[in-house]
């Protein structure tokens, strides 16, 4: 992610990735299984917002957008207020009944496009005031959140998600519990063993 940090390449990504998802080829082949709408498509909308903030971060003092972003941060105190909205939407978009309503209405979908790229943002605007305690929270909650859902997902002896069969949820339960545990490993890797893999966002 070091190279979202330059604005012409941020605007580029944006300008690219958000509208070649939005495309209906692009869109409608990551939301027929619930894996790729679930640990891709929102992953990459995240992404982009990301990139657009870490580049939003690097706006030239006194330029409007180091002003705008002035008056953004001050409601974002050590970073606290942006990761609880981000987590919030993320996790609402994991929910199956919203998994559902994104594959099957186009204002949920079109709401999904705007609100994921904005969680990117608010990571990206608030990890950086983030104190490294408050950082080891938001890692382990990551962490549990993929674990339940995915132990939700494989445990439920019904489908949850009408829009997808019962063997595409069973595959993403795996995968959620799979990333959950190469997530665990990324991020204390560093710290009981003193190298890479490391998992940094800033």
């Amino acid at each position: 992610m070091r190279r979202c940090a330059d604005p012409a390449f941020a605007v580029l990504l944006a300008a690219g990735l958000w509208p070649a998802l939005a495309a209906p080829p692009l869109r409608a082949w990551l939301e027929s299984s619930m894996a790729l709408h679930m640990l891709v498509q929102l992953p990459l909308l995240g992404a982009i917002g990301f990139c657009l903030g870490r580049a939003w971060l690097q706006s030239r003092p006194g330029s409007a957008a180091a002003r705008a972003l002035a008056g953004t941060q001050s409601c974002n105190a050590g970073g606290v207020t942006g990761i609880l909205a981000a987590s919030f939407v993320m996790i609402l978009w994991m929910l199956p009944r919203l998994l559902d309503l994104a594959r099957l209405d186009a204002a949920a979908d079109a709401l999904k496009f705007l609100t994921v790229p904005a969680a990117g943002l608010a990571v990206a605007l608030s990890w950086p005031r983030l104190p490294a305690i408050a950082r080891a929270v938001v890692h382990l909650e990551v962490i549990a959140t993929l674990f339940r859902f995915g132990w939700g997902y494989l445990a439920a002896e019904e489908r949850l998600c009408l829009a997808y069969l019962a063997g595409d949820q069973q595959w993403t339960g795996e995968l959620l519990l799979w990333l959950g545990a190469a997530y665990a490993i990324a991020v204390t890797w560093r710290p009981m063993f003193g190298g890479a893999p490391r998992a940094r966002l800033a």
